[in-house]
């Protein structure tokens, strides 16, 4: 009897001590795959924080909405933000810190073109999905995925418009020297070739930390244009539409989609309204002024807005910086159920494949082109008692 309680405690030591060294082994990879965790890199402060916050809200409703809903492949989903504080040293650092020491499985990000030009090799080099959430042009990068159509797509359809809706000859730019910028003036030159006639005649810049625009816009009130694009991002178009006013130009004015975000229509909506300026705008700034049964609002906009009201209620209402990072969870959602796998390189192949109608427009990446079909949809609006509404003549 002594004899088989011996060999029954021995035994029952055995499976424990198995059991333990499984968990010690395995406890990692089985704690990994509880949650799937997504990085995401924004501008929270900095000069582009009021852009960046509202990126940080949308990846957290999305991941709330997703949780409630049994997460993806039954897996919770668990969000990671880092503040890249408008900067992109500190962007590389972050991202960095989310795909080293984090293990993220994804990485989402950022507001800035200049941060995200910055993350994109990073990613590429540790081999994990980016999916990137600001309008640069990166060039082709099997790991890169953007969502939306790009500064490349978006600057050569503002020109476009200018010519074809607004019968611009003579066109001055005022443009920000960030990446932003700087590619949107090279873009829209670029689209001047399929426009015989048509010129440029003037060029001036500003840094966007600039809180004074009299000497651009001096030079461009006496070349005299019949329109100017003003192609920059936030706040300083605040200070370009009070310096247009002090300076009593009257010279018609179509904005980049920077100049439709949120800080500068609290800043300068009213001056805007008042002088007409046009801007290019999303669809989704003018969804609430599209009738119930348009199928963007029905379909896309309502179940986002829906999504970010049940995390939100009335505290915060759906805006543009919200789109990209919405877009961005709907594509490695759909990528990760395609997959049956978080597996990076599954996720990487399957976003390739992956076709959705999102707020930003219709995408569908292609192996060569991750940009490929994502058309740019954005149209000219006008603002009417603070609110986006289509531009008509």
């Amino acid at each position: 009897m002594r004899q088989l309680k011996c060999f029954a405690a021995k035994a029952a030591f055995v499976v424990c001590a198995s059991v333990l060294l499984l968990v010690a082994v395995g406890g990692k990879s089985a704690i990994a795959a509880e949650t799937i965790k997504i990085g995401h890199v924004c501008s929270i402060t900095g000069w582009a924080g009021m852009l960046g916050s509202p990126q940080r809200d949308a990846t957290l409703a999305m991941v709330d909405d997703a949780n409630r809903h049994g997460g993806i492949l039954g897996r919770q989903v668990e969000a990671f933000i880092e503040d890249d504080q408008s900067n992109p040293t500190t962007a590389v650092i972050a991202a960095t810190k989310l795909i080293k020491d984090v293990k993220v499985d994804v990485l989402f990000g950022t507001t800035l073109s200049d941060c995200a030009a910055a993350v994109a090799p990073i990613a590429e080099q540790e081999k994990t999905p980016f999916i990137v959430t600001s309008p640069v042009d990166i060039p082709f990068k099997r790991y890169v995925y953007p969502v939306g159509p790009g500064d490349k797509r978006m600057a050569a359809h503002t020109m476009e418009l200018a010519v074809t809706q607004l019968g611009a000859k003579k066109i001055a730019v005022l443009h920000d020297t960030s990446l932003y910028g700087m590619q949107g003036m090279r873009f829209m030159t670029q689209e001047l070739a399929a426009h015989p006639g048509v010129k440029i005649i003037i060029t001036e810049k500003f840094d966007p930390k600039d809180t004074n625009m009299v000497p651009q816009l001096t030079k461009i009130k006496a070349a005299n244009p019949d329109l100017l694009i003003i192609y920059g991002t936030g706040a300083p178009g605040a200070v370009i539409a009070k310096n247009f006013k002090q300076l009593g130009m009257t010279v018609p004015v179509l904005g980049s989609g920077g100049l439709g975000m949120p800080d500068t229509i609290k800043l300068a909506g009213n001056l805007m309204e008042d002088m007409k300026w046009m801007v290019m705008v999303m669809r989704i700034s003018i969804a609430e002024s599209l009738p119930m049964s348009d199928p963007y609002r029905q379909k896309v906009y309502e179940p986002a807005k829906k999504v970010f009201q049940e995390k939100y209620h009335e505290a915060k209402s759906l805006n543009v910086f919200h789109v990209s990072p919405i877009d961005a969870f709907t594509m490695y959602s759909l990528a990760v159920k395609a997959a049956a796998s978080t597996d990076k390189a599954a996720v990487r192949d399957a976003l390739e494949k992956v076709k959705f109608e999102g707020l930003l427009g219709y995408t569908e990446p292609g192996p060569n082109d991750h940009q490929e079909f994502c058309k740019d949809t954005s149209l000219i609006g006008i603002l009417k008692a603070g609110q986006f509404v289509q531009y008509t003549k």
